[in-house]
């Protein structure tokens, strides 16, 4: 079935129930509070369908817009400042989320990440593609854990889950532009309104251009850090009778930019013994990095309600291509570089039936159908000064059908049991193929051609029950598995590289709480993973690559804490605590330093030793000052992030050291909050830390840095 035809089915796979009306079901935050001002009531669909927070019996970090705005999040990345477990390094345009230590370090084209990304209920798969500017964001939900019942495949960490803002009949807009140091210039506009009684229409645009870069090239005196995006989004919302309601989606974004590029790490190993002089946000390299990705897409949701369960059904197409160059030695010299285009194409269908009959017995069924083309093409291996240039293309095909279902039945009117269960049949195919170029004619030879294809077959279930000793304090227990996709290396071409899938079992004890008349919330969580087969990133001789470890464990616990002491006044705290170790994994690649700092590369046992990119703490804290002054309201906002340290890879021989982040914000808002003015920071300490480490084992141990220091100002309208 090829992708056109998948699209017609998705499209007509509900046109026998379009007849009347439904409401449909949105997250967020309800504006209203208690009588004094206390906490506002949250509403998420982290079970598929809208239920307060304090009711689900999942670990949930969910933030409005308006908490989004004032605490300085702008794209998904960001959240790992104000999500007790979540942590979010990025390279470029590409990241990758980690929730209690699960993640993917490296994304090639051939794997997924860990932690999944739902926009508007459709499954975002390319890591060049899911660091999402927020714009027109009612609700960001982080759901912790495995998610594998609803959600599906390769939501083993947990998943992170956007809702945008439905348009309405009543018409309204809002406008933003802002100035920034690097010379940084940005704006933003949303439009909404009906254009009939039964259809409403909106239009999201976000532009952002940083022209100077935070570092320089000492090569060739260019800046590093540039970057320049522009991401379009519409929603069309239309009654199409009593019961069913038809809502279309289309996006488009666009980013490039020379990102900062790699630099050696002091005092650990590079190539020749080399060593890097220049400023922490510098770096010198032969070639200039650059990415450049596009992505849009489309998507369809039908919603039909009957007299006591609802049809919902989501159609999506996706179409990606992210561009790269960079310097793998990380040195002045034409010793390693690649570069290549990574294409990404998806679609996906899902249906859904819900019960939504009053009753102690609730239940979701649904079929889920997934096909994603993916791949590295064309891509080079370039090393003029080793003798050779490699040409490598391959192709990576993904399907997969599932079937799932969960149940919640009301055993006492304060306790309720939930099970669930999902069936995934995926099948991936590779074919790749490649040329070895050497500088003598004699010496040049084909790599490949390779193909090869596996089907695997996976169960995944969940498992729960939850007490309410009254209507604010809930507790819960559960036990969830879930599963991460298998694939294939796609540098890989002259043989198939297939890593296993990836599967977890979780056991977790929860609270969700609420006290002083909704002024006080304490939400948390105490967890244990046991891996199987965990999928992790080391190097080959300096290429990157997928291996399957035997097992790892991980346990720990998160909570959040959010109060109003008085009026105004909102204070906000999480702490998470990982404890994740390897138990069995004997080929993490290593190297030592030789005289001269040449590395000498071994295999050593990583038994017992910290699961990379993984801290074993972090805690967040935030405040917010609410000060009304007649028409005029001004708002203060400080967020606080500390990260103890971690390491590269599972040796745990390279580390990024411990480290805090302040982020601050003022924000004026007059003539009863048509106009604001605010003032911010990011990074206020211009702390130098690690967004990726990478073990380039023997070429070089290279670090990414994050943005360092920015500031400036942005003026709003509302209308």
């Amino acid at each position: 079935m090829n992708l056109s035809s998948q699209a017609t089915v998705g499209v007509l796979a509900l046109a026998v129930c379009i007849a009347q009306p439904a409401r449909a079901e949105a997250p967020t935050e309800v504006a209203a509070k208690s009588a004094n001002d206390g906490l506002g009531e949250i509403i998420v669909t982290a079970q598929k369908r809208t239920e307060r927070l304090q009711d689900v019996p999942v670990a949930v970090t969910a933030l409005s817009a308006a908490s989004l705005t004032s605490k300085g999040v702008d794209t998904v990345s960001d959240l790992a400042m104000v999500t007790p477990g979540l942590v979010f390094p990025s390279v470029g345009i590409g990241g990758s989320p980690r929730i209690r230590g699960i993640g993917t370090q490296i994304s090639n084209g051939g794997n997924e990440n860990s932690v999944a990304t739902y926009v508007d209920g459709v499954y975002y798969p390319a890591a060049g593609g899911n660091v999402l500017t927020f714009n027109n964001i009612q609700q960001v939900a982080v759901l912790k854990g495995p998610q594998g019942t609803l959600f599906g495949r390769n939501a083993t960490g947990g998943l992170i889950q956007i809702t945008t803002r439905d348009p309405g009949q009543q018409f309204e807009g809002n406008a933003k532009v802002g100035y920034g140091n690097h010379n940084t210039v940005s704006g933003s506009a949303y439009l909404a309104g009906g254009i009939s009684s039964a259809l409403a229409a909106d239009i999201a645009i976000n532009y952002k251009n940083q022209q100077d870069g935070f570092g320089k090239n000492l090569f060739n005196g260019k800046d590093v850090g540039t970057s320049e995006s522009f991401s379009a989004r519409t929603k069309w919302k239309a009654k199409l009778g009593d019961a069913t309601t038809a809502t279309i989606i289309a996006d488009y974004s666009r980013n490039k930019g020379s990102f900062p590029g790699y630099r050696p790490v002091p005092n650990q190993v590079s190539l020749l013994g080399t060593t890097f002089t220049g400023g922490k946000f510098d770096v010198n390299s032969d070639i200039q990095p650059m990415t450049d990705s596009e992505d849009y897409g489309v998507s369809l949701n039908l919603t039909h309600e009957f007299s006591s369960v609802k049809l919902v059904s989501i159609s999506a197409y996706r179409h990606g291509d992210w561009k790269f160059n960079f310097d793998s030695d990380s040195l002045p010299a034409p010793i390693l570089s690649a570069n290549g285009t990574v294409p990404d194409r998806m679609f996906s269908q899902e249906l859904q039936l819900l019960s939504t009959a009053k009753g102690p017995f609730g239940w979701v069924a649904g079929l889920y159908y997934f096909n994603r083309k993916s791949g590295y093409t064309p891509g080079q291996l370039v090393a003029p000064a080793l003798g050779f240039i490699e040409d490598l293309t391959s192709h990576q095909n993904t399907e997969s059908f599932a079937g799932f279902g969960q149940a919640t039945y009301k055993i006492t009117a304060d306790t309720s049991i939930t099970a669930g269960l999902r069936l995934t049949t995926e099948t991936k195919s590779f074919a790749g193929v490649g040329v070895f170029h050497s500088l003598s004619p004699a010496f040049n030879a084909p790599l490949g051609p390779t193909a090869d294809s596996q089907k695997v077959t996976k169960l995944t279930w969940r498992a729960s029950v939850d007490h309410h000793f009254n209507q604010d304090v809930m507790v819960y227990a559960s036990y969830n598995r879930g599963f991460k996709s298998g694939g294939y290396d796609a540098p890989s071409v002259a043989v198939a590289s297939y890593f296993r899938p990836e599967v977890l079992d979780a056991f977790e004890a929860g609270l969700k709480s609420e006290f002083l008349d909704r002024h006080l919330r304490v939400n948390g969580a105490a967890y244990y993973y046991d891996f199987k087969d965990i999928q992790l990133n080391t190097y080959v001789n300096g290429l990157p690559a997928i291996y399957n470890g035997k097992s790892a464990k991980n346990y720990g616990f998160d909570f959040d804490v959010a109060a109003v002491p008085v009026a105004g006044l909102t204070l906000t705290a999480g702490v998470a605590y990982v404890h994740g170790r390897f138990d069995d994994f004997q080929v993490a690649q290593t190297a030592a330093l030789a005289t001269g700092g040449i590395a000498q590369v071994g295999n050593i046992s990583a038994k017992g030793k910290r699961l990379p990119n993984t801290p074993d703490w972090t805690v967040n804290l935030g405040i917010e000052y609410n000060v009304p002054i007649g028409s005029t309201n001004l708002l203060l906002s400080g967020d606080y992030f500390h990260s103890s340290e971690w390491f590269a890879a599972p040796e745990n021989r390279t580390r990024q050291p411990a480290y805090s982040l302040v982020n601050g914000s003022a924000k004026l808002s007059f003539a009863n909050d048509k106009f604001s003015l605010m003032v911010w920071g990011r990074n206020l300490g211009n702390v130098a830390y690690a967004s990726q480490l990478f073990n380039q084992v023997p070429v070089a141990d290279v670090v990414y840095y994050a943005e360092g220091r920015t500031f400036g100002v942005t003026l709003g309208a509302k209308f």
